[in-house]
């Protein structure tokens, strides 16, 4: 049977929600919107509420400035970056001596956009009180918002801004919203004061265009969110192409633009397009496919396909994370199993160890509803291990018919989703979980080694053959001045019981490493003594999913 929809249409499929701002525990307070801190507000809620409270405003502006900023092309290392993200993005109680400062709240959302995605520091700034006090925040709140196409927010916040309106920045942006407002003489002369100034970029082609209705100066590509507001104006169907040395933010908001996406009215013809596109359309549009509901079996080849591309963009752990829950309603059968090992890794990303477990015998056994009369019948839960997510011996091999056995993966592969499952438990002292960590060991490339000297710090049981190569690694590689200064500022930070500083010189530690094996093991370490486990334990389960999917 072919299932048919009418219609689908394919947005942008990568936007994730925003987070209510974490509000503070205990008695309800009544105070004004105008007393508020810009750190009070937050785009996720995992971490504690003192997470800037315990640390200096000076500190934390010192460490701010050592890491990756908007205008750059980001960080190196995706699991440091998420680490950071998580941290950058987290409200609580300002740090000390930090109320009120606008130029610390600034630093703070630049580097989250540089960590992490431009809808979630959109997000924050939206919410983000007395932005018009500080001409900083308000400029990466517009930037962010032009880059988005959401104007209106952009022109309100450039036109309330009341420090810092005569910057070039402010006359090019009000100029612009003059112009999509059609008040061409205001728009001319206010274009006309920021001309003289410096920094504009392609600001006056892409103006000229929008106030003379030209085409798209296709010559010059986009290098700023308000340019990218212009050209999504000049031309709302097209691709818009971004300037080599643009940040790398800009870059990801300029791949949602183009036309909407239409597919055929057949599921399998839709999932047969989606495959022939390239870039953000063949994402956005198996995206789609995956999150439908007609057939969940072409839904899991669509996924696959994604999770294909995550892995050669080196974003499997994001977008793993994102998609995860699609596999809930996916069926467990010999089609959707040659996946499986993927859908694991992203079952136990997202914490969901009970479902990645019954993947994870399917794939070891055999589907269930493939499996012969007589297995059916036999004591099923003596297979399955005391409690989800646990380590347990692998359950014996049911018998199939000689014409037609099923063929688990290779004990490699096997080893390597125990070992993710273990981690998502936290059941790495136990007594399995050291065998997986001996297998994993044998001839360990730097990556898989960094993630066993993470386990080690953490208390996790790892063969004296992982702490020769450690110490042989070190004296080759030595310690890169930069990154024994991150060490030394963590080791200070965690001595402060500065929350903040502590977590964000963890992900400075292994991004300047580009995530050496050492770094990981002094991360791991400080990250525990912090009171951050699950963070470290999350690093490390991040770092397999990349290298094994």
């Amino acid at each position: 049977m072919r299932w048919a929809i009418s219609t689908l249409t394919v947005c942008a499929a990568l936007l994730a929600a925003p987070a209510n701002a974490q509000q503070p525990s205990g008695a309800i307070q009544v105070q004004e919107l105008g007393a508020v801190d810009p750190f009070q507000i937050g785009s996720r809620n995992v971490l504690p509420s003192n997470i800037w409270s315990s640390s200096d405003a000076d500190a934390l502006r010192v460490i701010l400035d050592t890491l990756p900023a908007s205008s750059s092309q980001g960080w190196r290392h995706a699991g440091a970056a998420r680490l950071a993200e998580r941290v950058l993005l987290a409200s609580g109680e300002p740090p000390r001596g930090g109320r009120d400062d606008f130029a610390l709240a600034a630093l703070r959302a630049d580097r989250a956009l540089a960590a992490g995605r431009v809808e979630q520091v959109y997000q924050l700034l939206e919410r983000t009180p007395r932005l018009n006090q500080s001409s900083a925040l308000s400029r990466l709140h517009a930037e962010t918002a032009f880059a988005l196409g959401e104007t209106g927010p952009a022109c309100n916040t450039a036109e309330s801004l009341l420090r810092g309106r005569d910057e070039p920045y402010w006359l090019r942006a009000r100029a612009v919203c003059l112009a999509l407002a059609g008040n061409m003489p205001a728009a001319e002369l206010t274009a006309d004061l920021a001309r003289s100034s410096e920094g504009g970029g392609n600001f006056g082609a892409y103006f000229d265009a929008l106030v003379l209705d030209r085409g798209l100066p296709s010559a010059n590509p986009v290098s700023t969110g308000l340019e990218l507001a212009i050209a999504m104006t000049l031309a709302p169907e097209e691709r818009i192409s971004v300037a080599e040395g643009a940040p790398a933010w800009l870059k990801r908001a300029a791949a949602r633009t183009g036309p909407a996406i239409t597919l055929p009215e057949f599921l399998d013809e839709a999932l047969e397009a989606a495959m022939a596109l390239e870039g953000a359309d063949r994402a956005a549009a198996l995206a789609a496919i995956a999150q439908q509901d007609i057939d969940r079996l072409i839904a899991a080849e669509a996924l696959a396909a994604r999770f294909d591309d995550a892995v050669s963009e080196g974003r499997f752990a994001e977008v793993a994370r994102a998609y995860a829950m699609e596999i809930e309603t996916i069926p467990i059968n010999e089609q959707t199993l040659v996946h499986g090992p993927r859908f694991i890794l992203a079952l136990a990303l997202e914490g969901e160890l009970e479902r990645a477990w019954r993947w994870r015998e399917a794939l070891l056994s055999g589907p269930e509803r493939d499996r012969p009369l007589q297995e059916m019948n036999g004591n099923q839960d003596a297979q399955t291990p005391g409690a989800p997510g646990m380590l347990a011996p692998p359950p014996a091999s049911p018998s199939y018919p000689e014409d037609d056995p099923w063929e688990p993966p290779a004990p490699a592969i096997m080893v390597a989703l125990d070992m993710a499952i273990g981690i998502a438990a936290d059941d790495i002292g136990s007594g399995p979980f050291g065998a997986i960590l001996a297998a994993r060991a044998e001839g360990a490339r730097p990556e898989r080694l960094a993630q066993l000297a993470g386990l080690a710090a953490l208390g996790a049981s790892v063969p004296e053959t992982v702490r020769v190569q450690l110490l042989s690694a070190g004296a080759d590689d030595g310690a890169a001045g930069r990154e024994a200064d991150f060490a030394s500022m963590a080791t200070l930070s965690l001595v402060n019981n500065s929350r903040a500083e502590t977590l964000l010189l963890a992900a400075g530690l292994i991004e300047t490493s580009n995530g050496s094996a050492q770094a990981y093991t002094l991360a791991s370490y400080l990250l525990e003594r912090a009171g951050h486990r699950a963070e470290a334990l999350q690093l490390i389960l991040e770092a397999l999913a990349e290298e094994s999917a």
